[in-house]
C-alpha cells in the first residue's frame, strides 16, 4: 500500500473506487484538491474548501500532531477524530490517512458511525432510475427483478414487459449466433462467479439493416446473491473503430502497391519491348500468340496502374468547375461503350452553371468512370442508367447513379469498399475502394442501396468547397 502512495495516480484510483465512504485527497494545510461524492453531499465542501473548518479543537490537535509526524510516507489510523457533520451535529468517527511525502499530500477516508452513514432509500432509488447506463438487477436464478427506465430507449420495451423474465431470454437477442448463444451465455455466468465481474461486447441485429453494438458490464455481489447489470450502447464508436481499420487496410494496400510497381514495372517494360520486337517479323501462330501476351501484358499494367491510384495521395489542383458539365464530359467517353452494350443513359441537368463547385476536377472524373464502369458491368443488354444531380441541404450537391443490373446481396453491400472484394470473374476488387478513398479526401462521402434482381444506386455527396484555405490555381472548367 505504501509503494502506491508514492504515486499521484494510486491516489486517484483508491479514491475513485472508495465509494463507501466519504473521502478527500488534501494538502497538509487541509486543502481540499478532490473530493468523493459522499463526502461532498455530508459535509457541504468540495474542491479548494479547507476541510480543516470541520474538526472540533481535540480534532485540530490531532491532525496538528500528525502533520508534525509527517517526513516521510506513512499510514495511520485516528480512532476518534472529532468533526462536524451536515445540520452542525458534532460526532466522532474512525479516519484512515495515507501520506505521501512524495506528493505531500493525504489520502483521508472518513469511517463514519452507522447512523450518519445511512442514505434514504429514495436517494438510490432515484439514482437507479436516472443513472444514463440501463441498469438491471438479476436474482441468482437468472430473473430480472428490477430494471430502470432505459429499458424503453434502448430496446423500446417496458419495465413491466421485462421485469419476471429471465435474462438469458433478453442476452438471446443480442447474440445473433443463435447457435451458440447458449454456451457462451453460461460461460459468462461461470467467469462472473469466478471473478465477480465481466465485461463483453455483443451486436444487436433488431432488423437486417439496423446494427448496434453493446457494451454488457456485469458484477455480481455474493452478499446479496444477486447481479447487477449495466449496458451502454456503444455502436458510434465501434462504427468509428471499425472505419479507422478500413482506412489502415487501405493504407497497407497503398504500400503494397508501391512495393508492387516498383518490383514489377520494370520487367514487365523489358517483356513489352521483346514482344513489340519480336510482332515485327512473326507470322501465323506465333503472331497469335504475340497477340494474347501483349494483351495480357496490358490486363496486367492495368491492374497495377488501379493499385497505383490507392497508394499516391489526392494532389489538391483544386479548381472552380461545374459539376453538371464535367459528369456530361464523362459521359461522351462512356457513350460508345453504351451504344455497344445497349444501354440508353437517362441524364437530364439544366442546373449546369448551378453546380459550380470547388475541387480536383480530375480525382472527380476517375471516380465517376469507375462508378459508371461498374455499373455498366451490372447490367444486360437493354438495361438504363439513370442520373440525378440535386443540391443538397447546405453546401454539398448528391449525384444518384442507378442502374438496372442484378443488383447485391447484403453481404456484398457491407463488402464492396473492402480491397479485393469483388464479384467479377476478371474484377481487381480495387476501383471502389479507391472511390471511397478519393471521395473522402475531397470531403464527400459514397452510399450504396440495392435490391437483388432490381438493382443498385450509388448516392455520392461533393462538398461545394473543398477547403477554405485551398489555393484556387485553375479558374477554367474541368477538362
Amino acid at each position: 500500500m505504501l509503494e502506491q502512495l508514492e504515486n499521484v495516480n494510486s491516489y486517484g484510483s483508491l479514491f475513485v473506487t472508495d465509494n463507501r465512504h466519504p473521502c478527500i485527497l488534501v494538502s497538509m494545510d487541509g486543502v481540499i484538491a478532490e473530493a468523493n461524492f459522499l463526502f461532498c453531499k455530508k459535509f457541504s465542501l468540495g474542491q479548494n474548501d479547507n476541510f480543516l473548518s470541520l474538526l472540533k479543537r481535540d480534532g485540530l490537535r490531532s491532525w496538528n500532531d500528525f502533520k508534525q509526524e509527517c517526513t516521510e510516507t506513512k499510514e495511520i489510523i485516528l480512532d476518534d477524530l472529532a468533526l462536524i457533520s451536515e445540520g452542525n451535529v458534532e460526532c466522532l468517527c474512525k479516519t484512515n490517512i495515507f501520506y505521501s511525502n512524495q506528493t505531500q499530500q493525504a489520502l483521508v477516508t472518513f469511517v463514519l458511525p452507522s447512523i450518519c452513514t445511512e442514505l434514504p432509500i429514495a436517494d438510490y432509488l432515484g439514482y437507479f432510475t436516472h443513472a444514463s447506463r440501463l441498469t438491471m438487477i438479476v436474482n441468482r436464478e437468472g430473473h430480472i427483478i428490477d430494471v430502470n427506465n432505459r429499458i424503453s430507449e434502448l430496446f423500446n420495451l417496458t419495465r413491466n414487459a421485462v421485469i419476471g423474465k429471465r435474462a438469458q431470454s433478453l442476452y438471446r437477442k443480442f447474440n445473433t449466433q443463435k447457435r451458440n448463444a447458449e454456451a457462451q451465455y453460461e460461460a459468462y455466468i461461470k467467469t462472473l462467479h469466478t471473478i465477480g465481474e465481466v465485461t463483453i461486447k455483443e451486436r444487436f441485429e433488431d432488423e437486417p439493416n439496423t446494427i448496434q453494438f453493446f457494451e454488457i458490464h456485469a458484477v455480481y455481489n455474493s452478499d446479496s446473491d444477486l447481479y447487477i447489470v449495466e449496458i451502454q450502447d456503444c455502436t458510434e464508436i465501434e462504427m468509428l473503430r471499425r472505419k479507422l481499420d478500413h482506412s489502415g487496410s487501405l493504407s497497407t494496400v497503398g504500400q503494397m502497391a508501391a512495393s508492387i510497381a516498383h518490383e514489377i514495372r520494370n520487367p514487365m517494360t523489358t517483356l513489352k519491348g521483346f514482344v513489340q520486337l519480336m510482332e515485327v517479323t512473326a507470322t501465323g501462330d506465333t503472331a497469335k500468340y504475340l497477340s494474347v501476351v501483349d494483351d495480357e501484358l496490358k490486363r496486367m499494367e492495368a491492374i497495377l496502374n488501379e493499385m497505383l491510384m490507392l497508394s499516391k495521395p489526392s494532389e489538391e489542383k483544386i479548381s472552380e468547375f461545374s459539376l453538371g458539365v464535367l459528369i456530361t464530359k464523362v459521359l461522351e467517353i462512356m457513350k460508345p461503350k453504351a451504344m455497344f452494350e445497349s444501354i440508353h443513359i437517362d441524364w437530364q441537368d439544366a442546373s449546369f452553371c448551378n453546380s459550380m463547385i470547388y475541387s480536383n476536377a480530375d480525382k472527380i472524373k476517375q471516380v465517376l468512370l469507375n462508378v459508371f464502369k461498374n455499373a455498366f458491368e451490372a447490367m444486360e443488354p437493354g438495361g438504363v442508367l439513370t442520373l440525378k444531380l440535386e443540391k443538397a441541404e447546405g453546401t454539398s450537391f448528391t449525384l444518384s447513379v442507378t442502374d438496372t443490373g442484378k443488383g447485391m446481396t447484403p453481404l456484398q453491400i457491407k463488402n464492396i469498399f473492402m480491397p479485393f472484394f469483388t464479384s467479377k470473374p476478371e474484377g481487381t476488387g480495387l476501383g471502389l475502394p479507391f472511390v471511397l478513398k478519393t471521395m473522402e479526401d475531397l470531403g464527400g462521402a459514397v452510399a450504396v442501396s440495392s435490391v437483388a434482381g432490381k438493382g443498385t444506386t450509388f448516392t455520392l455527396v461533393f462538398p461545394q468547397h473543398y477547403l477554405e484555405s485551398c489555393v484556387i490555381i485553375d479558374q477554367s472548367s474541368a477538362n
